[in-house]
């Protein structure tokens, strides 16, 4: 990993060792540098020096790029909720969001389409996905993945959704540190989004039906600040190890494969799926003398209850 503001990030957050065991050659952050521009030299005759001239009206047009980029944002999010499929009265709809956060590798968002799958399988969650994507490849079509989109899709969905009937599943992968979840959105420095601010846009939002995964290192800092008995939380690791499987062209990281690949089927609740994937974890972690992620998981009663029909129906329907 190159570049300065990069490689303050890794030490702020711890996350040198985190991800790297599976990688045949270099780092997941290759390639990742903050935008550090020279300073331009210094001229004689100010005045008449076509290059500053040149580089203060690039500069003018600076605020008028960033205004279409945020309006051609604007424009996105509102079409993917826009095409949100309708709350049904009297009917309990899932309202999904999935984020793939980091730009530079494409083992996320192939994790994010795998698990839109998997839980189209066993839950039913079609017509009602938004997902946020860091790709420079799909910038101009999808969401990105920034705080600012997050924190909207949420309200927005707050608003089309029933809060007392319906459910809110999030799901967010990406690289982690001990103090958030990666965000790192093409040619731009990585940020970290904090649980504490995951909470309280889904608080605010007043969502109190939800399910929230997150695939990162240190994920479990997430369990505290959103466990309640009206909330599942998933972790692909506690709040003190990484995990594991972010190497570039992976389909999926150690999480994502055990979880959504092999454990979640029709008929298996969240809790169960659980169990099973972390068994599945530990004997990979062990086969590679990998120090155990140890995912974290809380159930809160009054959601499983909730969600126990919706698996039990598309348990059915599958047979």
């Amino acid at each position: 990993m190159t570049g300065s503001g990069a490689n303050a990030w890794l030490r702020r957050g711890g996350l040198a060792g985190a991800c790297l065991a599976l990688l045949m050659a270099g780092s997941p952050f290759d390639g990742v540098r903050a935008d550090c521009s020279g300073a331009t030299a210094t001229s004689h005759c100010e005045a008449k020096d076509p290059a500053k001239d040149k580089a203060k009206a690039k500069e003018k047009t600076k605020p008028k790029k960033k205004e279409s980029a945020d309006a051609q944002q604007r424009a996105l999010l509102k079409s993917a909720i826009g095409g949100l499929a309708p709350q049904r009265k009297g009917e309990t709809d899932l309202y999904t969001i999935g984020v793939a956060g980091w730009a530079d590798e494409d083992v996320f968002i192939k994790e994010l389409v795998g698990t839109m799958a998997s839980l189209a399988k066993v839950l039913p969650i079609e017509g009602r996905v938004v997902q946020l994507v860091n790709r420079a490849d799909t910038a101009k079509a999808a969401p990105l993945a920034t705080r600012d989109n997050i924190a909207s899709a949420v309200r927005a969905v707050a608003q089309v959704m029933d809060k007392d009937e319906d459910i809110l599943v999030l799901f967010m992968t990406s690289h982690g540190t001990r103090v958030g979840f990666g965000l790192k959105l093409p040619g731009r420095a990585p940020i970290e989004f904090a649980p504490r601010d995951l909470a309280g846009v889904l608080d605010g939002a007043g969502i109190k039906n939800r399910v929230v995964i997150v695939s990162a290192c240190y994920s479990g800092i997430f369990v505290p600040p959103l466990a309640n008995d009206s909330t599942i939380v998933i972790t692909a690791a506690d709040a003190r190890n990484p995990s594991f499987g972010c190497a570039p062209g992976r389909e999926w990281t150690y999480f994502g494969d055990a979880f959504f690949n092999r454990a979640l089927r029709p008929g298996m609740d969240l809790s169960s799926t659980f169990n099973r994937a972390r068994i599945t974890i530990s004997g990979w972690e062990l086969a590679d003398n990998l120090a155990p992620s140890n995912p974290q998981g809380h159930f809160g009663p009054a959601l499983v209850e909730k969600l126990a029909p919706l698996f039990a129906a598309k348990s059915g329907a599958s047979r």
